[in-house]
């Protein structure tokens, strides 16, 4: 019998970004809840499904945003936010496959340990 795959729960608003994401992901060995385009959505996938982890990378700062954040937070999940990142000046914002594997891939290894 197969180990437990992790489930990463995938809320991105930028479709082609989203499926990289879910590409990596799957490649990884992760299974994928999503993607999901909004936060609204995400908060009711968690709520459904609580994932061992979540990747976030959503343009529109909203009150549903903060309310995911908070959630996982609460519930301790780990979780990437790839636009709070580039707000803060830490990262560049996501434009290709190999921004997208330096920032997501080190975090997926991190999060395993």
């Amino acid at each position: 019998m197969a180990g437990h795959q992790p489930r990463i729960l995938v809320v991105e608003d930028d479709p082609a970004i989203a499926r990289m994401m879910v590409e990596m992901l799957r490649a990884a060995d992760y299974e994928v809840d999503g993607p999901y385009a909004d936060a609204s959505d995400g908060v009711a996938a968690l709520a459904a499904h609580f994932p061992d982890g979540a990747v976030l990378d959503l343009h529109r700062p909203a009150e549903d945003a903060s309310l995911l954040k908070d959630d996982l937070e609460a519930y301790d999940i780990p979780f990437l936010d790839c636009e709070e990142s580039v707000r803060q000046g830490k990262a560049a914002p996501l434009k290709g496959r190999s921004q997208l594997e330096r920032r997501l891939l080190p975090w997926l290894r991190h999060m395993r340990h």
